[in-house]
């Protein structure tokens, strides 16, 4: 999935469903990380520290365009 962390800028040129989709299969990337993690499965425990701020920049951009700051 997204192995790279995603800028501010490339969220903002998304529309509104693209953002969601991408936030709904970043939560389920983000679900399977965390039981791999548990089981003693997952190699890449930093995947986990990008997919969380991956889904923070597109709920804060969410928020943003909401409130009319930017």
């Amino acid at each position: 999935m997204s192995d790279r962390p995603l800028y501010a800028d490339e969220i903002r040129g998304m529309s509104m469903e693209e953002r969601l989709r991408l936030l709904a299969e970043l939560r389920k990337e983000l679900a399977r990380l965390r039981e791999q993690a548990r089981v003693g499965t997952l190699t890449d425990v930093a995947r986990i520290r990008i997919i969380r701020k991956n889904i923070a920049r597109i709920l804060t951009v969410i928020n943003e365009e909401r409130k009319g700051i930017r």
